[in-house]
């Protein structure tokens, strides 16, 4: 029999993670954090209601993180400047949202196996979010800011 794949190690907040915008780059670091703490909270003792809590509240600043982002590229004409790009950073939050929530829904189902594969694809999708998506995000927003 082999053994369960052990969730990784929590990633932590670097500076490498910044994209010079500071609201933005506040609320990445503030989503590591509670992935981190979430990895801390798992035991073989986590009930179900506790594991529900843990994904409600990282889904609900997901979306309050992303609302930011969006509201920055409207208020600044990303979108108008940057169609596709926009589009399609947008579309990965939509994508990113829906994939948490069918985490969720297993869980209610009893599948709380899950949740570290969930804990797992959200801080590597945040990472690589933030190095990949947010960074163009970022350089547009600076120009705009200054």
């Amino acid at each position: 029999m082999t053994e369960p794949k052990k969730a990784q190690k929590p990633i932590l907040w670097n500076d490498d993670f910044a994209i010079g915008i500071e609201v933005i780059d506040m609320q990445h670091k503030n989503l590591l954090n509670m992935v981190s703490e979430a990895y801390a909270s798992l035991s073989e003792s986590s009930t179900p209601m506790t594991l529900q809590r843990i994904t409600k509240e990282l889904l609900s600043y997901a979306i309050y993180h992303f609302e930011t982002e969006e509201s920055l590229m409207q208020e600044y004409h990303y979108d108008v400047e940057h169609p596709k790009d926009a589009q399609a950073h947008k579309l990965e939050h939509r994508k990113f949202s829906a994939k948490v929530v069918a985490a969720r829904k297993e869980m209610k189902q009893g599948d709380t196996q899950q949740v570290e594969a969930m804990l797992d694809f959200l801080q590597t999708w945040i990472a690589s979010h933030t190095q990949e998506t947010d960074v163009r995000l970022g350089r547009f927003l600076s120009q705009k800011m200054e």
